[in-house]
């Protein structure tokens, strides 16, 4: 919610502005100068009433450049050289960074950020002012009933994130996954998934990694949002924001290397054409290695985009990316020890203490032949965004997408030393200490996505004090996907599907094939949608958004599997399903939001990946997420925004596994909070704060105890992958006063990960203990446009488990590790 000049504001907040400048005079004045500026969308009017009033703060003069607008009416980015915060009438630069033009000069961004696609704007640094993922309407974070963590472009430089996995371990409520060493996984909130990543609001939801080398910022909302996103997204999502052509000049380069020899290279060009039309090319290339035996990754990508500004509101960009990623897969380590009685762990099992580096698994001809996960990406994007005379914005982007993704994977399917026993009759099982046995197989999982949105913006203003901002639009959807898999024939023979190795020598050179087939299964799903929301802004104290989404899911399966007892034929499953969502705002000041939301989503039952529907389950109700959340968000300074949250999400009819031929259906409940810090404390000092509790466990199953497991129960189990409390911090300080040098020369970085112990299945039979990574940095400008860090990851040499996929497949974290990257602009 804006106020405008020119009528009364709040006594506290005034006395809060005035509080604000004297600590932090410069900051205040550009940050919060600029909000005085125009709204991102054209204001529209209802016989032109005026505007709603807003706060001013009384701003020293600012340089004639901070102060230009462009001729599209938007506001440019905040004039900050290489991200760091305004004082006081210089510059506070970040430093380690690259030259970044002041805007209203040569090389400023021709066209404003909200045109060409959602993703945060009003970026200082580490903070992010607004964002229109969450709403679909460039919205202040502050106004928004729901928990976000936006990773800015200069967050994920700092700390070094060049891919996914990197950027999301620092975000509170979020849990790293395993993925089988071969795809990003992910748990939010106690909901495990492999299918809620977006790409500029988009669906990108195939089983591979995702680099950032052209990406802007990373946002993470939590809790259900449908209405927004469509099914999923129950714990979630996660969204990645490509850089676009916005016409700023930019002749960029950075090369890293380091340990396990890494060697990364990454440019940025972009350039106007002219007034109307702008173009940018992002490129990588990367070949390393890696602190487990056998690894080796080799990526590139290369992503042309264009924007078209033939009218004065009217832009359209056009994308292409290639991405291809090679590496080894590498499913980590087994557990050991144990002790089960009547199906309940009496003793837990442990990661096995097999060195960090030993790889478990076959080698013959070599790791890297039979190991291996791959995939090529092909990825185009149109989007059109045109504001009409009388305000109506129209936003349509249409994304066709093809992933040819294929992996082959050998690994510890049995823990070391476990004992399971069981009544009635009495049985007795030991596995053998010193022995892991081995599984293996090969699976292609191509897919080909297309989907079309249309969102359509309108802001009226009811009555003086009651405005309206509605978004209505439609999304239409094909997704064809094919899952083909093969199993391991070890000794070139069908008949010995695993086999035993000791556990000093992992790595095993037995002959294999994968030659017993195992899946052919085929999905076609064509899906429709359409949605409507209202944020209302009445009087300047609340704020309401209420909207529904109705999707049509109609999935097409066929199953030819070759084994008698899988399903043959074909099914289909058509779900029509509605989402609400509900979130009320109430700012007594104009710094202080206090929220509460109520939001729903849901999840058809053939799963995330939407390849396992058979007669079993074909008639169940699709998985519902239902979210209760209240919160508060406080911008204590002009950049430095403090958040917290509370919730409670239930989960239905969900998908359990519980070993490699059971799962169960279960209903579960995550309680937990969240608190954030991000920003500005001082025009030195920028951090990044995080913590999440969280408590996930199983209501109820559809499991009952038995004759030989009278005690057993899953009720009171707790999720996988769920750490009860995750925290971390990040703090980056210019220590170039202390040096007689000038802002910007000198800096460093220092930061701390911490998870508690967390269950690797839903049995609750291993425990992957905590851990807590303190991660360093060094940030040196070597000229006006050359500048370099030098990333530490693991200071403290600690050993630790970094994240696991099931009970054997537990991965070691790296040793201490060091990354110096030159960042160099032409």
């Amino acid at each position: 919610m804006s106020v405008e000049a020119g009528k009364p504001t709040h006594s506290r907040f005034m006395s809060y502005c005035a509080l604000a400048a004297a600590f932090a005079p410069g900051l205040g004045n550009s940050v919060l100068a600029q909000e005085t500026q125009s709204r991102p969308l054209p204001a529209v009017r209802v016989d032109a009433p005026p505007e709603k009033p807003r706060a001013v703060v009384q701003a020293k003069p600012k340089p004639v450049a901070s102060q230009t607008r462009h001729a599209s009416g938007a506001r440019p980015l905040p004039p900050i050289d290489v991200g760091g915060a305004r004082q006081g009438g210089r510059v506070a630069p970040n430093v380690g960074a690259p030259i970044a033009a002041p805007a209203g000069v040569p090389g400023a961004p021709l066209f404003p950020p909200q045109a060409l696609g959602r993703g945060p704007t009003d970026v200082v640094g580490y903070f992010a002012g607004r964002t229109s993922t969450a709403t679909k309407t460039n919205t202040p974070i502050i106004d928004i009933p729901q928990s976000i963590t936006i990773l800015t472009k200069q967050q994920l430089q700092d700390r070094n994130s060049i891919d996914l996995n990197r950027a999301l371990m620092y975000v509170p409520g979020v849990t790293v996954t395993q993925g089988e060493g071969n795809r990003d996984q992910i748990t939010i909130r106690g909901q495990d998934t492999t299918a809620d990543f977006y790409t500029d609001g988009i669906r990108d939801d195939a089983q591979y990694y995702r680099d950032l080398y052209n990406i802007e910022a990373v946002e993470v909302l939590k809790g259900p949002n449908a209405l927004i996103f469509g099914r999923g997204g129950g714990g979630g999502i996660v969204n990645r924001v490509t850089k676009k052509a916005d016409g700023e000049r930019l002749r960029s380069m950075s090369v890293s290397s380091g340990s396990f020899a890494r060697k990364r290279l990454t440019v940025d060009v972009g350039d106007a054409i002219n007034d109307t039309l702008a173009v940018r090319l992002n490129g990588l290339y990367e070949q390393s290695y890696g602190y487990r035996d056998f690894f080796k990754l080799e990526r590139y990508g290369v992503n042309p985009t264009m924007t078209w500004h033939p009218l004065e509101k009217t832009f359209i960009t056009v994308s292409y990316e290639h991405f291809r990623d090679r590496r080894t897969a590498d499913r980590g380590i087994p557990s050991v020890g144990g002790f089960v009685f009547g199906g309940s762990s009496i003793y837990p099992g442990y990661p096995s203490p097999a060195p960090i580096d030993a790889f478990f698994g076959v080698g013959n001809p070599s790791v890297e032949a039979v190991n291996y996960a791959k995939v090529d990406l092909n990825r185009a994007a149109l989007a059109f965004d045109h504001t009409t005379e009388f305000g109506l914005n129209i936003r349509n982007q249409t994304v066709y997408a093809d992933y040819e993704k294929r992996y082959q994977n050998t690994f510890p399917d049995q823990g070391l030393g476990f004992v399971t026993t069981q009544l009635n009759p009495v049985a007795r099982t030991v596995t053998p200490v010193g022995v892991v046995r081995l599984d293996g197989y090969v699976s292609s999982n191509p897919r080909q996505n297309i989907f079309n949105q249309t969102d359509l913006v309108y802001k009226w203003q009811m009555t003086p004090d009651i405005r309206h901002t509605v978004m209505f639009g439609a999304e239409v959807g094909n997704q064809r996907s094919d899952d083909k898999r093969d199993l391991s024939c070890f000794n070139l023979s069908c008949a010995t599907r695993r086999v035993t190795t000791p556990f000093w020598t992992p790595t095993a050179y037995f002959p294999v094939v994968f030659a017993n087939p195992n899946r052919r299964r085929h999905t076609d799903l064509d899906l429709a949608a359409g949605y409507i929301q209202d944020q209302i802004e009445v009087t300047r104290y609340i704020d309401v958004i209420a909207g529904v989404r109705f999707d049509r899911f109609d999935l097409k399966f066929t199953g030819f599997d070759p084994a008698p007892t899988d399903f043959r034929g074909q099914l289909r499953r058509v779900d029509n399903v509605w989402s609400p969502r509900f979130g009320l705002v109430f700012k007594p000041i104009e710094i202080l939001s206090l929220y509460g939301s109520y939001s729903r989503s849901f999840l058809p039952v053939a799963g995330d990946q939407f390849n396992v529907l058979f007669p079993t389950v074909a008639n169940l109700a699709p998985q519902s997420f239902e979210n209760v959340e209240v919160g508060f968000k406080a911008q204590l300074l002009p950049a430095l925004l403090f958040t917290g949250a509370l919730y409670q999400l239930n989960r239905s009819n969900q998908q359990l596994t519980v070993d490699a031929t059971t799962a169960i259906l279960a209903n579960t409940r995550t309680q937990g909070g969240e608190l954030g810090l991000v920003g500005n404390v001082t025009d030195r000092w920028e951090v990044s704060l995080g913590y999440g509790y969280q408590d996930a466990r199983v209501v109820s199953t559809d499991r009952r105890p038995t004759l030989r497991t009278p005690f057993f129960t899953d009720v009171g189990k707790t999720n996988p992958f769920v750490p009860r409390n995750t925290f971390s911090l990040w703090n980056k300080y210019d220590i170039s006063s202390f040096f007689n040098a000038g802002p910007g020369v000198l800096g460093v970085g220092a930061g701390v990960v911490y998870n508690s112990e967390f269950y690797p299945a839903i049995d609750n039979f291993v425990v992957v203990p905590g851990y807590a990574r303190v991660d360093g940095a060094l940030f040196v400008k070597l000229s006006e446009n050359i500048s370099g860090q030098l990333n530490v990851e693991n200071l403290a040499g600690a050993r630790y488990y970094v994240f696991a996929h099931n009970n054997n497949n537990i991965t070691p974290g790296a040793p201490r590790s060091a990354y110096v990257t030159l960042n160099a602009r032409f």
